[in-house]
Parts: C-alpha cells; sequence; structure tokens
C-alpha cells in the first residue's frame, strides 16, 4: 500500500522534528535546515497532491527525504 501525499507530509514533519531534537551538536543542521526548507515548500503547495506529474514527483522528493531522515535519526541515536 503506497501511503498518501498527506501522511507521506506528516512523517516527514515528525521525522525532521525529532532529529532537529537529537541533532544536539549541530553535526547536520545545514542538511536538516534544507529538508525542512523543502517540507515547508511542499507543505505549502498542497495544490501538487491534484497535479500529476507535480504529484508523482512531490512524492518521490519526500520518500526520498524519509529515508534520509530514518538514516539520520539512526546514526544520532547510534551514537548517543
Amino acid at each position: 500500500m503506497k501511503p498518501s501525499y498527506e501522511q507521506l507530509l506528516a512523517t516527514t514533519d515528525d521525522l525532521l522534528y525529532r532529529v532537529r531534537i537529537y541533532d544536539r551538536e549541530l553535526l547536520h543542521c545545514d542538511e536538516i535546515l534544507r529538508m525542512d526548507e523543502m517540507h515547508a515548500s511542499l507543505a505549502r503547495n498542497r495544490w501538487l497532491a491534484e497535479n500529476g506529474p507535480m504529484r508523482e514527483r512531490a512524492v518521490e522528493t519526500l520518500t526520498r527525504m524519509k529515508y534520509r531522515l530514518v538514516t539520520l535519526l539512526e546514526d544520532l541515536l547510534y551514537t548517543a
């Protein structure tokens, strides 16, 4: 089952929040900031959910972002 656009937005938002909390030493602050800006842009442009090709691109971006955030969170929690 593929996650919906809204579900991906919520998941990446939650992961961004958790990564920001656990990145106490600011090792990944630049990357987190870029992902946060991209996420905010995708959340502002909700019309993407109705546009076919743009929606697919946004879903791909959110999926890649989600995998990267999980990896960052694993790295941060492993060293904690």
